[in-house]
């Protein structure tokens, strides 16, 4: 039988179809569908868009409760010699020049259908920020990557799986969804 994963998705909406063009821009790997091996990760992501979209709501004078929701997939392993896809096993030059290259576009930047690496969470988005607009110099430099890289902390980054195909997400076999609280 093959080399199955269960891989975890945290959301606010309720779907039984991915679509990989319902994800937002701007992300580590462009537009797409983000799972994680992590649940707490997805757990995690899940409650904080809960309450950015509460927020946001409350704003606009509409408060509302939102449900927040976790999605359980299977994935086997053996899929990927199937797929366009791209791993990185570190956050390291490479990923950085990826991730920031996706972050500043709001289409997606590569024709993979499957990419796996570290996450760029929102602990490190002030970091982010700060070395895109250049505070550790010029970000094609030497000095402000190694910066960058040291601030993040990559060793402490949670893994995740970017599925950004129709293609790749039929692959996903979807074991359960729950709310979460």
């Amino acid at each position: 039988m093959g080399n199955i994963i269960t891989l975890y998705h945290g959301s606010i909406y309720e779907f039984d179809k991915i679509d990989v063009n319902q994800g937002k821009p701007f992300k580590d790997f462009g537009i797409g569908f983000y799972t994680s091996q992590e649940e707490s990760h997805a757990v995690r992501l899940a409650l904080r868009n809960k309450h950015i979209e509460e927020r946001r709501l409350s704003k606009y004078g509409k408060p509302k409760t939102v449900t927040p929701w976790l999605y359980t997939y299977e994935f086997d392993l053996q899929e990927m010699d199937r797929l366009k896809a791209k791993e990185f096993a570190t956050a390291d030059r490479e990923w950085v020049e990826f991730i920031v290259q996706n972050r500043l576009s709001s289409n997606r930047e590569h024709d993979y259908d499957v990419i796996v690496g570290p996450t760029a969470n929102d602990n490190t988005n002030a970091t982010i920020d700060l070395f895109m607009i250049g505070t550790y110099g010029d970000s094609k430099s030497d000095f402000a990557i190694n910066t960058f890289l040291e601030l993040i902390l990559p060793e402490v980054l949670p893994r995740q799986m970017y599925f950004g195909t129709d293609k790749a997400a039929s692959l996903l076999k979807q074991k359960g969804r729950r709310k979460v609280w």
